[in-house]
């Protein structure tokens, strides 16, 4: 099934497989909640009832801000297919969490489950129940056949090395996007890397995430002297192998032109040639027929001659 981004179905071997968890990690502001709703919307697109619970925002405010990059939830909420959950509606325990979204999930036959970010499980209550109750959360979906989606916030440098906190559902979860950031140059731009997806052949490259009022895609980076280049040194980059390949195919369409010419003369001049060997060889067959015609001639000659001397017809006269 897809995943809402058609570059990143690409590096995944498809998509996602169903009834799979999968994870997003990153750093605040690395686009988590934008790849959510990209995975809400196409699940809505295909008839998947799904049900989005929200621990960041308000699920009205989510569904407000990806509109900006071409997502629209609202128009899937109308139709029924999306129900959106904010953290302020369920409290407690990681414990009564879970029991509220199985129970909120059930109540609206959801295929498909997005938790952003599924980290907030790790606040309510001690690390070991937490975990405990990631991993009853994802084994519940495997048995229901929902796809599971759940971001996870990295805001510790220990945190981005271990992948998801307390929880530890990186080593639970199918598949693992992470998200991050490159400064340079006075930019800071994201990088998305899938660090695992079972049974997919996924890729391992860093591409660029860029995000657009159209929608969301995953641009080639590009390495110059060891260094990896995203957003405008990119688009630099880019701009430069563009104008090089343009000033090739002009290089190569003179060259073409150059060799047209030349090849149309040396048509003009075969031509010309053939014309004169044509010429010459009607010379030569007119000169053929006047030499034959006057030995012709000659020899009608000699015949009047013999005849009017009535040279006998074996005696051979010849003229001077």
């Amino acid at each position: 099934m897809t995943s809402g981004v058609k570059r990143l179905d690409t590096m995944l071997g498809g998509g996602y497989y169903r009834a799979s968890s999968v994870l997003i990690t990153g750093s605040p502001g690395t686009a988590k909640t934008t790849l959510c709703g990209a995975f809400a919307e196409a699940a809505c697109r295909r008839g998947e009832r799904t049900l989005f619970v929200s621990f960041d925002s308000d699920g009205s405010e989510v569904a407000r801000n990806l509109v900006s990059v071409g997502i629209h939830l609202d128009k899937q909420i109308r139709r029924g297919m999306l129900k959106m959950i904010s953290a302020r509606t369920i409290i407690g325990s990681s414990e009564t969490l879970l029991v509220k979204i199985k129970a909120l999930a059930r109540e609206f036959d959801a295929r498909c489950l997005v938790i952003d970010p599924v980290s907030t499980l790790s606040r309510a209550g001690n690390e070991l129940t937490a975990h405990g109750v990631a991993e009853r959360l994802l084994d519940w979906c495997k048995n229901d056949d929902i796809t599971l989606l759940c971001s996870s916030l990295l805001d510790e440098p220990s945190s981005q090395q271990n992948g998801d906190n307390a929880l530890q559902v990186s080593t639970l979860a199918d598949t693992w996007i992470h998200l991050n950031y490159l400064v340079q140059s006075g930019e800071r731009n994201r990088a998305l890397s899938i660090v695992k997806s079972r049974g997919t052949a996924h890729s391992n490259q860093v591409r660029e995430l860029v995000l657009h009022e159209s929608g969301i895609t995953l641009a080639d980076i590009y390495t110059s002297g060891g260094e990896v280049l995203m957003g405008t040194l990119r688009w630099e980059k880019e701009e430069a192998l563009r104008t090089a390949g343009e000033l090739s195919e002009t290089e190569a369409d003179v060259k073409q032109l150059r060799l047209n010419a030349e090849e149309a003369e040396l048509l003009v001049r075969i031509q010309s040639l053939r014309t004169e060997l044509a010429a010459k060889r009607a010379k030569k067959t007119l000169l053929t027929h006047t030499v034959q015609s006057r030995r012709d001639e000659t020899a009608r000659g000699v015949k009047r001659i013999q005849k009017l001397r009535g040279a006998d017809a074996g005696v051979k006269v010849t003229s001077s």
